[in-house]
C-alpha cells in the first residue's frame, strides 16, 4: 500500500470511529505511524483528507450498490440486499460524522449530497418502479416521493436531537425505519417474497 493510501485509510478509520471534527493531524500521524511532515507531502490540510476520504467512501459505496443491482434477480432482492449494505454502513460509522460533515466540511458535504440526491435517489426510484411492474410493490405509490422520504429518514436517524444516543440504539433506529418503510409499499406477493429472503438468511 502506498504512503498516501495508508494515510487515507488510517484517517478514514479514525473518522468512522470518532467523527470528523475531533480528529487532529497528530492523531492521524500516530495512527499511521508517520510524521505530520510526511502527511503534508500528500495532503495540504485536514479538509483535503476529509474530502478525499468522503469521495473514496462514496465511490466504494456506489460500486457496492451497483454490484447489488447487477446481481439481484428482482426488486425485492435488490431492496433487501441494499438494506444490508446500509446496515453495515450504519454499524461502522460514528453518528456524529454526518453532523460534522454538514457543519464543518462544506466541500465534502457537497460530495455527500451529490451521492445522496442523485445516485442513490435515481437507483432507488428504479427499484421501486421495477417492483411496481412486477407486482411486489403497491401500484398506488409514487416512487419519487417515497424515495425522497426514505433518504431523509436515513439522515434523520443520525440526528441526536431527534433520537438521543442515550435513549435509542442507533442500529435499531435504522432497522425500525426500514421495516416501516418497506411494509408500507409491499403487496401480499411482495411480503411473501421478502419473508422468503428473511427465512433463507436465518437458516443460512
Amino acid at each position: 500500500m502506498s504512503t498516501e493510501k495508508n494515510i487515507l485509510e488510517g484517517a478514514k478509520s479514525l473518522f468512522m470511529q470518532f467523527g470528523l471534527k475531533s480528529i487532529t493531524m497528530d492523531d492521524i500521524a500516530r495512527k499511521v505511524g508517520v510524521s505530520k511532515k510526511t502527511i503534508y507531502q500528500f495532503f495540504s490540510d485536514k479538509n483535503s483528507i476529509v474530502f478525499k476520504s468522503v469521495h473514496e467512501h462514496f465511490s466504494d459505496h456506489r460500486q457496492e450498490i451497483e454490484n447489488v443491482l447487477d446481481n439481484s434477480k428482482n426488486s425485492i432482492e435488490a431492496m433487501y440486499r441494499i438494506s444490508k449494505c446500509m446496515k453495515g454502513q450504519v454499524e461502522a460509522i460514528n453518528p456524529t460524522v454526518l453532523y460534522d460533515l454538514q457543519r464543518y466540511f462544506p466541500r465534502a458535504h457537497k460530495r455527500f449530497l451529490e451521492f445522496k440526491n442523485t445516485f442513490i435517489k435515481e437507483r432507488m426510484i428504479g427499484i421501486l418502479e421495477d417492483g411496481v411492474k412486477s407486482g411486489y410493490f403497491r401500484k398506488e405509490i409514487n416512487p419519487e416521493i417515497l424515495i425522497i422520504q426514505r433518504i431523509e429518514q436515513v439522515q434523520l436517524a443520525f440526528n441526536n436531537d431527534i433520537y438521543p444516543r442515550d435513549k435509542f440504539d442507533f442500529k435499531e433506529i435504522h432497522e425500525q425505519l426500514f421495516d416501516h418503510f418497506l411494509h408500507g409499499i409491499l403487496t401480499e406477493k411482495g411480503k411473501e417474497k421478502y419473508n422468503q429472503y428473511l427465512n433463507e438468511e436465518q437458516h443460512a
